[in-house]
């Protein structure tokens, strides 16, 4: 009775997700790539708290603040930010969350081997380097109960549970996700960056 319980809350988080991506409006936000040292963004983002997850870093990519999601569903829809997605936890990764035409633009810039630095309160850092980048077509892009089509081995189905497990299911792993947007649908797709420690 608990293992089906914990899947179907983690299943109704991810289909609250893949709702509430497909509601937010379609405006488009340019994001910049930045010119900021890591050091003057660990100086910016400073607070008290050491454990607490507060910037995620690449080089001449991107600088963005981490914010926690008020909710189990929610994706922020602020400017140089993504939200910890808080049910990677249960798996013991760190999953960060970011809207295709906010944040999530910037995650198609990395690549296999480039370095991401995750900074937290205290202004210490960890890094991890992109191992594997994995991009899914939703074959009904609206439908949080979708089945998913791998892009690199396109005869396999996923379901979106299994999916989720997949991606989230390394222990220690980093995982950024956003949306692929194709033919005029912001749903269209899902591409998960997946970081280890370096």
């Amino acid at each position: 009775m608990r293992t089906i319980s914990w899947k179907y809350k983690f299943l109704s988080i991810f289909t609250a997700l893949a709702i509430l991506f497909g509601i937010l409006p379609t405006s488009s936000a340019s994001a910049s790539s930045t010119q900021i040292s890591l050091d003057e963004f660990k100086s910016a983002i400073r607070t008290t708290d050491a454990t607490k997850l507060v910037g995620v870093f690449v080089d001449e990519v991107m600088a963005l603040r981490v914010v926690q999601q008020s909710s189990a569903s929610h994706v922020t829809s602020l400017l140089n930010a993504v939200s910890q997605f808080g049910q990677a936890n249960q798996f013991g990764s760190i999953g960060l969350l970011a809207h295709n035409y906010l944040s999530g633009a910037h995650f198609s810039k990395l690549s296999p081997g480039t370095k991401i630095s995750l900074v937290y309160g205290d202004g210490s850092s960890k890094e991890y380097s992109v191992t594997t980048i994995k991009q899914y077509q939703a074959l009904s892009p609206n439908d949080p109960y979708s089945n998913f089509i791998n892009l690199d081995e396109p005869d396999l189905l996923i379901s979106s549970t299994n999916l989720i497990n997949n991606m989230y299911g390394t222990n220690g792993s980093l995982v950024l996700q956003t949306c692929i947007s194709k033919d005029g649908n912001l749903n269209w797709g899902r591409l998960f960056i997946i970081a280890t420690p370096v």
